[in-house]
């Protein structure tokens, strides 16, 4: 059992380390069409999901995240401080300003956050044609969770995405999401639906999917469109709009 952050960001860093090559590099390379300087990791944990734009891009690389102790231990192993900054920070309010990144990361944190709030601000603070590199939990997450769990015959491993799958049902039905009292800081899932209608909301589209996309926990390469484009096309239907 992990007992501290020092232990987790050593067990993270561990796992990333055993990663093959190209599995290491493929958020680099799912960006590598757009100039990156500056790449923010949102929800980041140890902050491993950065290295490789530290080592492949020269980018400024900032990662936020709660922890108390948050980046301690990896910028201590890092040969390239100067240009890997950590922030404690919540997803809902980021400390920057507008358009202040070329490149979003957020992997599998979206859940734990307010789905909503946090879109907006990281549609905020990325670029016009920057990329986001989305990972979520799917409905499916939870459903294969609770048939593994089963097996345990726990009372208390069973709960917890039962608990889940309450709170997005709810988030679901109602649009509101639970997170005070004993919601606060359980997870919900995401729907591809629920997903293209926040990026609609704040000026993001998917343009395709990482290689690890799977059923479970599907990932997103979404990018966020000029203004200009967006004039063009709201353009193009206006004029080609006809009555039926």
């Amino acid at each position: 059992m992990l007992i501290n952050y020092e232990e987790y960001a050593k067990e993270s860093l561990r796992k990333f380390a055993e990663r093959e090559s190209a599995k290491r590099d493929w958020l680099v390379d799912a960006a590598k069409d757009i100039k990156i300087e500056k790449v923010l990791d949102v929800g980041c944990g140890a902050g491993q999901e950065l290295l490789p734009f530290l080592e492949k891009t020269g980018a400024v690389c900032v990662g936020i995240d709660s922890a108390e102790k948050l980046g301690t231990f990896t910028k201590s192993i890092s040969a390239e401080t100067e240009r890997l900054v950590f922030v404690r920070s919540e997803g809902e309010k980021l400390p920057f300003a507008d358009a202040s990144f070329d490149v979003v990361l957020c992997l599998v944190a979206l859940p734990y956050m307010n789905n909503r709030e946090t879109l907006a601000e990281i549609s905020r603070v990325l670029k016009p044609e920057g990329v986001f590199l989305l990972k979520t939990h799917a409905p499916m997450f939870y459903f294969e969770l609770i048939i593994e769990r089963l097996k345990t015959f726990s009372p208390k491993q069973i709960a917890y995405p039962l608990i889940c799958l309450a709170a997005s049902l709810w988030h679901l039905l109602t649009g509101k999401q639970l997170q005070k009292g004993f919601w606060q800081g359980k997870e919900i899932f995401q729907t591809r639906a629920f997903l293209e209608k926040e990026f609609s909301k704040n000026n993001l589209k998917i343009k395709g999917a990482l290689p690890d996309d799977n059923r479970r926990t599907p990932s997103f390469i979404v990018v966020k469109m000029a203004l200009l484009k967006m004039f063009l096309i709201a353009q193009y239907f206006s004029e080609h709009s006809f009555a039926v």
